[in-house]
């Protein structure tokens, strides 16, 4: 019979090779499935393939659960080696779930490759004795993830994987299994780990504080309150658990909770002045997280942080609301924007904190264009505080300037003066919007209002220009009604979101009646 060339100096190898009862054995790497080149690390020695005929013969006694025929097959000497296209005994064992066939078969499996996929086979199925019984074999304990590990969630077999020399640093394995699997056994497993191998404290320390900051940002109060009693600093620096592998991505606890909107996550984190408090307010800020900048002022946090003396999160929070009422929608490879359901103002609400707290508005020349048109969306006392900041300051003269310099800006400015005068103004006006709703609608629209409110209900559905004017929308059709202001029919939007035909726009007809 043929053998494998094998050098002559190596005799030693050879005898490991070419057994003394003749038979044919030969050295192949059992995953690339051709023969390795002399002076590389020596692979599995398995016996030849059985034939296909010999091979199906096996495979079906191993299916019928046939242990004893098995034992005698393996007793007479015959191989457990299979083409490599036939499922492997052990394989078919597994999904049987016979216990003494799978036993017997990895006490008498030669392949190593063998034993290390059954380990894998036996995690995925989630067959801990079947694990143990592959380790206690042979199989090597670096041939499958320690992350698969942490994911059975069996706190015993973890242990195991540690005690034998898994590396549960590798890969953020701790991190990844808190964040995936949300078990409180994997935090059994963390502090297990850590009494284990108490020389692997500091990369330990760093995976429970990559996942306490992937919570903050998740703002998941549960997680984030297990983590903190297991030891997590929310204020060291690193990335988040889905930025793992961003080396220049820096970031804190703190800082994420204040991006998350659930200002419990951040009170559970424990600010305080110490804190960055300017960077956690801006993240806040850029988020138009009202309740946590309420938080974060309350603690001490300086709202005006410009050189100028102005406030960085009152201009972020204005941005936000140029794009409050458009939302990101996913088409294929690229996203746009589009106009969203009616929802609450989360931007409102931010600038009013802000306001309440002394935030000084000290917008930026080359902004104003776009300003402007935010301007537009705010409620009337809101639009009033901001513009009187500017004209109690001398620096702000030249931006009211330039902001009143278009013509329906002047008007709008106009009526929301109007209308807070009537209302009591200040910020009284905003507390008193309730029992307003029952206001004369004359007393808040006059005849100089009508032709801008014509075109602003035409141009949008009533409830948000309802929004914009700052009344309810009831008040609003009343006041168009006394106005006598044509209104879109009803379905009108419906129908023209759908691309369905809809009436034209009419012309203002002149007024008829002595409104003012």
């Amino acid at each position: 019979m043929d053998r494998v060339e094998v050098p002559d100096a190596d005799e030693q190898f050879r005898s490991a090779v070419m057994p003394s009862d003749g038979g044919e054995r030969w050295v192949r790497d059992s995953l690339a499935g051709h023969d390795v080149p002399v002076g590389c690390e020596a692979p599995d020695k398995v016996p030849s393939p059985l034939s296909h005929s010999d091979a199906m013969e096996l495979i079906r006694l191993c299916r019928a659960g046939r242990l004893y025929e098995v034992e005698a097959w393996i007793r007479a000497g015959r191989s457990l080696n299979v083409p490599r296209e036939v499922r492997t005994p052990l394989r078919v064992a597994l999904e049987s779930g016979f216990h003494s066939l799978i036993e017997l078969l990895l006490r008498h499996e030669e392949s190593r490759h063998v034993k290390n996929d059954a380990l894998s086979q036996a995690l995925f199925m989630d067959k801990p004795e079947v694990v143990q019984l592959a380790l206690a074999s042979g199989a090597e304990i670096t041939s499958v993830p320690f992350l698969d590990v942490l994911l059975t969630g069996d706190r015993g077999l973890v242990a195991s994987f540690i005690e034998r020399g898994a590396d549960p640093i590798a890969n953020y394995s701790f991190a990844r299994a808190f964040h995936q699997l949300r078990a409180k056994t994997t935090i059994g497993s963390y502090l297990d780990c850590r009494r284990i191998r108490p020389d692997l404290a500091e990369g330990l320390q760093r995976q429970a504080d990559m996942a306490l900051r992937q919570f903050a940002q998740d703002g998941n109060l549960k997680w984030v309150s297990l983590l903190m009693w297991a030891g997590a600093d929310p204020r060291s620096s690193g990335p988040t658990v889905e930025d793992a592998d961003d080396s220049e991505w820096s970031t804190t606890a703190l800082h994420e909770a204040c991006g998350s909107g659930n200002v419990g996550v951040l009170k559970r984190l424990r600010p305080d002045q110490r804190d960055d408090l300017r960077g956690m307010l801006e993240r806040a800020a850029e988020r138009a997280n009202a309740d946590t900048l309420q938080y974060l002022l309350a603690l001490g946090a300086n709202p005006n942080d410009k050189p100028d003396g102005g406030s960085s999160a009152l201009d972020s929070c204005l941005r936000i609301l140029g794009w409050e009422e458009l939302e990101r929608v996913e088409h294929g490879d690229f996203a746009i924007y589009e106009e969203s359901p009616e929802k609450p103002s989360s931007g409102r609400s931010a600038i009013r904190v802000l306001l309440r707290h002394g935030a000084v508005w000290t917008p930026d020349a080359s902004s104003l264009e776009s300003t402007r048109r935010i301007l537009y969306k705010l409620e009337p006392d809101v639009l009033v505080e901001l513009l009187g900041q500017l004209r109690t300051r001398e620096t702000g003269e030249s931006a009211l300037r330039e902001l009143l310099r278009v013509r329906q800006l002047r008007q709008y400015l106009a009526f929301c003066e109007r209308r807070l005068a009537r209302l009591g103004g200040g910020e009284e006006a905003s507390q008193q919007s309730a029992s307003t709703s029952r206001a004369i609608p004359g007393q808040i629209l006059t005849w100089d209002d009508r032709w801008r409110v014509f075109d602003a209900v035409w141009s949008k559905p009533i409830a948000k220009v309802a929004r914009r004017y700052g009344m309810p929308a009831v008040e609003l059709l009343q006041a168009c009604k006394q106005l006598e202001i044509p209104m879109p029919p009803r379905g009108y939007w419906a129908k023209k979101k759908a691309g369905q035909p809809v009436p034209r726009r009419p012309r203002l007809p002149a007024l008829k009646g002595a409104f003012r």
